[in-house]
């Protein structure tokens, strides 16, 4: 698996054991969880992660997300499969800075390089009006439209 790059914006392959730290605080934070996952999450211990990661890695390719910052800095996680293109910040200090525009956009030539046909976005909160600016400015088109927990959550494609 090749470590993608975009100026200060890496992308390397999961090191679980030594990335677990950086995901158990991600996956705890209830912003994050919100936004990710959905009004109803619960926080994640180290043995769901392990799973996720394990699938993940099984049907795709998982990376973590760094930043130079005095060195590599770990800032979030996201990952290409056949089915999903999740890209999670789960430092929020970092919400709101362009850095999910580079990182899909890595992710967007690594599926060309891989020759996927396209590219799909399985859940994306209704009220996550970030997500699906992100999405939608990289030119993914909604696909489908589902009501989970009283909330609506959309899927999106993108032909490559």
């Amino acid at each position: 698996m090749a470590i993608l790059e975009d100026g200060n914006v890496r992308l390397r392959p999961i090191e679980l054991e030594k990335d677990m730290g950086s995901f158990l605080e991600w996956y705890t934070n209830p912003d994050v969880l919100f936004y990710s996952e959905g009004p109803k999450a619960m926080p994640y211990d180290s043995d769901v992660i392990h799973r996720m990661y394990a699938k993940l890695s099984e049907l795709g390719e998982a990376y973590i997300i760094e930043v130079e910052e005095n060195g590599m800095k770990a800032i979030g996680d996201a990952s290409i499969t056949k089915d999903k293109t999740p890209i999670t910040i789960g430092a929020e200090e970092y919400w709101g800075k362009g850095i999910g525009t580079r990182v899909l956009g890595l992710l967007i030539e690594r599926a060309r390089q891989l020759k996927l046909e396209k590219l799909k976005v399985s859940r994306i909160n209704e009220y996550n009006a970030r997500s699906l600016k992100l999405y939608t400015r990289a030119g993914f088109k909604i696909s489908g439209r589902a009501v989970e927990d009283g909330y609506e959550i959309v899927k999106m494609e993108l032909e490559l």
